[in-house]
């Protein structure tokens, strides 16, 4: 699983992070890339989307202020090539972002706060009902640790992004920003509301497999 994933997906969802240095990374946006073919021989991994999740943060006042939440997968498999991960693809349904940080008892306000987030001043689901990642490169690192690029589409756009994931086998975790008006998740609202927002998203992915590496 992954205690995160950029990677993906993705993806996601909608606020915003602090912009001072920490240990958690942002996301590098470049040119979209090509998503590779797989390889004639490859294995397809299936993920675990019952056990598998990602969740959102987004702030405002620079950290003084946040919202937290869940998203779920709609399907997500990785690609093997002899034992090496060689690519994957990601689907997010847009639709199931929920809001975590708020009290259940205040039904209001969450349903509120849920549905400005499903609206076209955030994520417009109605008319962009999925994200997805679509991963483009791999670089094993050290103790368990990979480079993931790979390319995230939100509302139609698509950019191509770098992030650092762990795996131990079975699982893959992540934590990475982005800067959501990169791909226009950016409230149209009043001059204050648009400003105490922030513009990074964060998102904390973990993936589990079925079947083990």
């Amino acid at each position: 699983m992954i205690r995160i994933l950029p990677g993906l997906i993705i993806l996601l969802l909608l606020s915003i992070a602090c912009n001072h240095k920490s240990d958690i990374q942002s996301a590098i946006v470049a040119e979209e890339d090509q998503v590779p073919d797989a390889p004639s021989r490859v294995d397809t991994l299936h993920i675990d989307l019952t056990q598998s999740k990602i969740s959102w943060k987004g702030t405002k006042m620079r950290g003084a202020g946040k919202h937290e939440g869940d998203i779920q997968f709609k399907s997500a498999y990785l690609l093997v090539d002899n034992g090496n991960l060689e690519g994957g693809n990601f689907i997010v349904d847009m639709a199931s972002i929920e809001v975590t940080d708020m009290p259940a008892h205040e039904t209001i306000p969450r349903r509120n706060l849920k549905n400005h987030l499903r609206s076209d001043d955030f994520f417009d689901v109605e008319e962009y009902p999925t994200a997805r990642f679509s991963i483009t490169d791999i670089a094993e690192l050290d103790g368990g640790n990979r480079k993931v690029r790979g390319n995230l589409t939100i509302k139609d756009v698509t950019k191509n992004i770098e992030f650092m994931s762990f795996s131990d086998g079975s699982s893959f975790a992540t934590t990475f920003k982005f800067d959501r008006f990169e791909w226009n998740i950016a409230y149209e609202g009043n001059w204050i509301d648009k400003t105490l927002v922030d513009r990074d998203i964060e998102l904390t992915i973990q993936l589990r497999l079925k079947n083990s590496l």
